[in-house]
């Protein structure tokens, strides 16, 4: 697995996240265990030191012996001198007491005001008591926990203040903590193994998971790395998989139509071109060619230039137009929309197509309302679109024929119908009038219109504006187009 890979750095995110929830789960578990066990401890510890309370109060049967008074047996437990017997005695009954409450397994110590043991256990020696004095406060007014630790012992203590006859007393008692320690660091381990263990099978877990996350990225690494210009109809198939790993299959789906589409263009672009410009080129060689075999006329050779200039203009006239159509489809920011008034443009445009009718005596008229229709729209290519339709009109439509222009206004769209009364066009070709350098036949080319790349151009101009164009004809009854385009 590669380091700089994304399926490497998932896995290490994928762990790192497991390892960080299950060490802090394992350590809020370890330490709640601990401090519950540690709070149980206290309280055993608070009990244990109250016992020991309840034991001092035995003492007080001794004042039925007259011969120890109270005051002698508070003495007595603050050191200030007292007889043998009189020591055995309490020490008898300290020793009896200690054993019937189970306490002979703990440290305990008993403290006057001034600090200074009066009572402690058979087991409270030198080397606890140096513990108790270096680690362990002597409070005398508050309850005080702690643990204590040198080297053979390790202690839960507490510190508990007490009255005796009046008398201020501290109870001492520490206890080993070996028990809970020996839970505690079985809990520790049990949790480092659970930890390793669930972290190795998480791992290989979420690698499953990565591994299957990204299989749609290596079809689509496979898939790009195996399409060519050629052949560029493979797509991913879009299966049940993760809402990310699908945008990026149908985002490559449609890179792929796109590549398609534009490849498609540039195929047809190239045909188009190599059709259209064959021709004249062929013309104009041929024409060369003949005029080389021998000396011909002045007058021959300036038509031989004028047919060649005409050819010129026809080549240069296609680029023009496809050059134009490559940037409709490619470049939607040559358009510049501005607002636009309608009825003064189609105005212009109705005397200037009156002008270019004249010469085959074809009647233009026009139908326009007086109300002001405004349009977002690009003058110069809306120009185009209406001369490219006039155009064929004009050039189909026999002598003293006529072309009415109309506009109507119908669901927030203005429509304009530019009616010819030509040859019309065939139900065959009327859907392939606007494809690109659509041609009639020979045979039908004397019965119906003929049409190249105007009539697309037009198509395209039109749905840039938001618009279309439809087409209505019957032969021998003339050609209707209708462009439809949203009002301002």
């Amino acid at each position: 697995m590669r380091f700089n890979s994304i399926r490497f750095k998932a896995s290490v995110l994928y762990s790192t996240i497991q390892i960080i929830i299950l060490v802090v789960f394992s350590a809020v578990v370890f330490f709640s265990v601990r401090a519950m066990l540690y709070h149980d401890l206290n309280q055993d510890l608070k009990i244990k030191a109250e016992e020991v309370a309840g034991i001092l109060s035995a003492y007080q049967q001794v004042q039925r012996v007259k011969e120890y008074p109270v005051r002698q047996i508070l003495g007595i437990l603050k050191g200030e001198g007292a007889a043998a017997s009189q020591k055995m005695i309490i020490d008898e009954l300290w020793r009896s007491q200690l054993e019937v409450l189970n306490l002979k397994n703990d440290f305990i110590n008993i403290l006057n005001i001034n600090g200074r043991a009066v009572l402690s256990s058979n087991n409270f020696k030198k080397n606890v008591e140096d513990l108790f004095k270096k680690q362990f406060p002597f409070v005398q007014n508050d309850v005080i926990y702690k643990t204590l630790t040198s080297e053979g012992y390790q202690l839960r203590a507490i510190n508990l203040p007490i009255k005796f006859y009046d008398s201020p007393l501290v109870i001492q008692i520490g206890t080993p903590v070996e028990s809970i320690s020996n839970i505690l660091d079985g809990l520790l381990a049990f949790m480092i193994v659970t930890v390793i263990a669930f972290l190795l099978l998480t791992s290989f877990v979420g690698r499953i998971f990565v591994e299957d996350a990204l299989r749609p990225v290596r079809e689509v690494s496979d898939l790009a790395n195996s399409i060519s210009y050629k052949d560029l109809n493979q797509r991913i198939e879009e299966k049940e998989i993760d809402v990310e790993m699908k945008q990026l299959v149908t985002s490559f789906n449609s890179m792929i139509n796109r590549l398609a589409q534009s490849f498609g263009h540039i195929n047809e672009f190239s045909s188009y071109a190599a059709h259209e410009l064959k021709t004249p080129l062929a013309i104009m060689r041929g024409e060369i060619e003949l005029a080389l075999e021998e000396d011909k006329t002045t007058e021959y050779y300036k038509n031989l230039l004028n047919g060649c200039l005409e050819e010129i203009d026809h080549m240069i006239k296609v680029i023009k137009d496809l050059l134009l159509l490559a940037k409709l489809d490619y470049k939607p920011e040559i358009f510049k929309f501005e607002k636009l008034a309608l009825v003064p443009f189609l105005d212009e445009i109705y005397e200037h197509s009156k002008v270019l009718a004249e010469t085959k005596k074809i009647k233009v008229r026009k139908d326009f309302p007086q109300k002001e229709i405004i349009l977002n729209a690009d003058k110069v290519h809306l120009r185009r679109l209406f001369f490219n339709i006039l155009s064929n009109a004009i050039k189909f439509t026999p002598s003293r024929g006529s072309i009415d222009i109309k506009i109507a206004l119908r669901e927030a769209k203005c429509f304009i119908d530019i009616t010819d009364t030509g040859k019309g066009i065939s139900k065959g070709n009327l859907k392939r009038v606007f494809d690109k350098f659509f041609r009639v036949s020979d045979a039908q080319q004397q019965e119906e219109s003929s049409v190249g790349l105007g009539l697309n151009i037009a198509l395209s101009i039109a749905e840039a504006h938001g618009g279309k164009i439809n087409v209505r004809s019957n032969l021998q009854q003339g050609t209707t187009f209708t462009v439809a385009l949203p009002l301002a």
